[in-house]
């Protein structure tokens, strides 16, 4: 029973990071410059219950990040180390980018 439950836990991890990667990614690209690629290294659920991707970018384990997901989706929340935060440009969420992407089609 408990193996079944931990295979449960496990296959909402993956379709948490299958759905929530791609706009972890466009957080990065519109907020950051010079990222160029994300890499995901695991996916866990906090003891207080909100799930955390964690990864890093541009093939450097040095800039990691740790994205909390908040609700139902990922929109900013993010732990990042000094080297990170040296190429921010911007703080938008993944909504508010959502919002401009869809104005600027209109």
């Amino acid at each position: 029973m408990k193996e079944k439950e931990n295979q449960k836990a496990e296959d909402e991890l993956e379709r948490l990071v299958s759905v929530e990667k791609p706009r972890i990614e466009k957080y990065f690209k519109y907020n950051f410059t010079g990222v160029n690629k994300v890499t995901v290294t695991g996916a866990e659920i906090h003891p207080t219950g909100i799930p955390h991707i964690k990864g890093y970018v541009n093939d450097d384990k040095d800039l990691y990040f740790n994205a909390a997901i908040h609700k139902d989706h990922f929109e900013g929340d993010l732990s990042i180390p000094y080297g990170l935060e040296e190429m921010q440009k911007s703080d938008l969420s993944v909504s508010e980018i959502q919002e401009r992407e869809q104005g600027s089609k209109e």
